[in-house]
């Protein structure tokens, strides 16, 4: 095989779909090529929340900005991806860490995301099994989640619909470059050539880079979700904590998927990941300590995503200096799902205007300029 495209995409996750959707409304042609199937990795393993609360504020307005477009995906699709609006709840369970919440809070007002301070009953009756040890909250209620791979597939079927070419089960080899161009890429069917490479392969995305000398800091990192059988509904909400690595979500189902950032072993050679007994025995602790009405209820599922994650945990957006035609998104370090959206809207931009609405300059990889990528 030996073709000809305007943009190949490099990476079937979420934001090589979101990215491939937006360029073909945009009257682009794209190629996205995925080594495995449409959410194979990360994007398959994520918790799937949409978040806006307590995000870095390099982040937060491209978070903000996701929201509409998560509101009027499942419409604008003509597919379901479980979106539901609950808002989400950051609890402290310590009284000295109620100041805290308060100035955190009053910093995301001030940039504009809708967000407050919930205690006692306004806090029981949002969720009413809580621990008593939970003091407050911060509540942001445009937050939420979706089902990531409904979501992921989606796109992909949408993008595919408005003329979008997937080339699945085919691996990107190498990136080919002339000059200071890029020119396409190398894959396991042939090669393809093209004016705009964008790499979107998450965890993968590194090796394939070094391989035209181009360093980024992010290494892969196996972070762990649990699932439980379905229980009665009693949470609308998605749940963080202050000190305890937690993210619980109820599903339509009933099931409560847990996260939060455990630990599991990455196996690259594999494209998977292992658990660990003591990240299973950490998250189990930590949800029935906010739940205890969980601990009767029957763990049914344990997977591990293989994340991207970037030396300062923000992810890498944009161009590389001194070569044109080559684009990064990756680097998100387990919380890129909900910024997908707008991150596919704003590569489609930089693609086909060469600029971006939003300045994306705190997340180039040229802030890490003269950092070594080992670090």
């Amino acid at each position: 095989m030996e073709k000809r495209v305007e943009v190949v995409i490099v990476g079937g996750g979420v934001i090589g779909a979101a990215t491939a959707y937006h360029l073909r409304r945009a009257g682009v042609q794209v190629l996205l090529i995925e080594k495995r199937r449409i959410a194979a990795g990360a994007s398959g393993a994520s918790a799937g929340g949409v978040r806006q609360q307590n995000r870095h504020p390099a982040e937060l307005p491209l978070a903000m900005q996701s929201i509409p477009l998560w509101e009027r995906m499942e419409r604008e699709l003509g597919y379901s991806i479980e979106y539901r609006q609950g808002g989400n709840l950051y609890l402290v369970e310590q009284e000295e860490y109620l100041p805290e919440l308060r100035a955190e809070v009053e910093r995301q007002q001030q940039a504009g995301l809708g967000i407050e301070v919930v205690q006692g009953a306004e806090l029981r009756e949002l969720v009413p099994l809580i621990a008593p040890s939970v003091l407050g909250a911060g509540y942001c209620p445009t937050d939420g989640y979706a089902n990531p791979i409904l979501t992921t597939q989606a796109l992909a079927l949408a993008a595919q619909k408005l003329g979008a070419e997937l080339l699945l089960d085919t691996a990107v080899t190498a990136l080919l470059v002339e000059g200071n161009r890029l020119q396409g890429v190398r894959t396991t069917r042939g090669t393809v050539y093209c004016s705009t490479v964008l790499v979107a392969a998450g965890a993968w995305s590194r090796p394939l880079l070094q391989g035209i000398g181009v360093e980024i800091p992010v290494k892969p990192y196996g972070l762990q979700m649990m699932c439980t059988e379905p229980v009665p509904p009693f949470l609308t909400p998605v749940i963080g904590c202050r000190g305890r690595n937690l993210s619980i979500k109820q599903m339509p189902q009933g099931q409560v998927v847990i996260g939060g950032g455990w630990p599991g072993t990455p196996d690259m050679a594999r494209d998977r990941g292992w658990p660990l007994h003591t990240s299973i025995r950490g998250s189990a602790r930590d949800v029935t300590a906010i739940f205890p009405h969980l601990r009767s209820r029957l763990l049914v599922r344990v997977w591990i995503g293989l994340e991207a994650m970037c030396l300062d945990g923000l992810p890498i957006l944009g161009g590389v200096p001194g070569l044109d035609g080559l684009l990064i998104a990756t680097g998100f370090s387990g919380h890129g799902f909900a910024l997908a959206p707008y991150v596919g809207r704003l590569m489609t931009e930089l693609i086909t205007t060469g600029k971006t609405s939003l300045p994306l300059d705190a997340l180039s990889l040229e802030r890490f300029s003269g950092v070594d990528s080992e670090t």
